[in-house]
């Protein structure tokens, strides 16, 4: 077609992107890149499938797949769904080994990818959902605690617990009401300790939500006794 000749004087690459059935239909029988790899480049891509699939990751080889940025090399790739039909593409992206360099920056090979959002949620919605598993949920038996309250859940989060924290201003008896039904394995409640700590911050109360034991614990002893699945006192 008129479209893919003037793709094929701009940029012959681009002839692999065209959408005319006429020309997917030659496409087929074209030559494959793939064949004509270098040496160094085909030993790459080699590496690069074998990692796929140590990983248990499902791909498909698309020997015609083009992206329409120039700056790319060797590897580029796409997501896709079959849950959006036909306009598939959830995302993609590739390598860029000497893209810093042309814009007079040092050396600096590297690997991006773009996605949508919209189409990444309306994939999503076709996927099975994974129960949620919450490790620690940060409860406030007073207002005041509520900085303490953050410190702690970003606290478990950086030691790699699934923490949620309260927000919704729901009384303490609804809070624990939630923390029972999304199944959090902890709560720990800020403020409602027997004695608050040397600095004056609210103390914590942590309940153990399997065995129902709650007892006062020091701040700095929530975490590590969530780490080591410690029964509470």
């Amino acid at each position: 077609s008129a479209e893919v000749r003037s793709r094929i004087d701009l940029n012959p690459m681009r002839a692999f992107d065209a959408t005319d059935p006429a020309t997917r239909a030659t496409m087929t029988n074209a030559p494959k890149l793939l064949d004509r790899l270098a040496p160094d480049d085909a030993e790459h891509f080699a590496r690069v499938r074998a990692l796929l699939d140590d990983a248990g990751i499902r791909y498909e080889i698309d020997p015609t797949l083009v992206r329409g940025l120039d700056y790319y090399t060797r590897t580029t790739f796409e997501f896709s769904s079959d849950a959006l039909g036909a306009q598939s593409g959830v995302g993609g992206g590739g390598r860029y080994d000497r893209l810093i360099e042309q814009l007079e920056g040092p050396p600096t090979p590297a690997c991006g990818w773009a996605a949508g959002v919209e189409r990444m949620l309306l994939a999503a919605g076709e996927l099975p959902v994974a129960p949620q598993l919450v490790d620690l949920f940060v409860a406030l038996a007073e207002p005041d605690g509520a900085r303490t309250a953050f410190g702690l859940a970003q606290e478990a989060r950086r030691a790699g617990l699934q923490a949620q924290l309260e927000l919704t201003g729901r009384s303490l008896k609804g809070q624990l009401r939630y923390a029972d039904r999304i199944g959090a394995r902890y709560v720990a409640i800020v403020g409602d300790g027997g004695d608050p700590t040397a600095r004056g911050r609210p103390a914590v109360s942590l309940r153990n939500m399997e065995s129902g034991d709650q007892d006062d614990v020091d701040r700095q002893s929530v975490i590590p006794t969530i780490l080591r699945g410690s029964r509470l006192s």
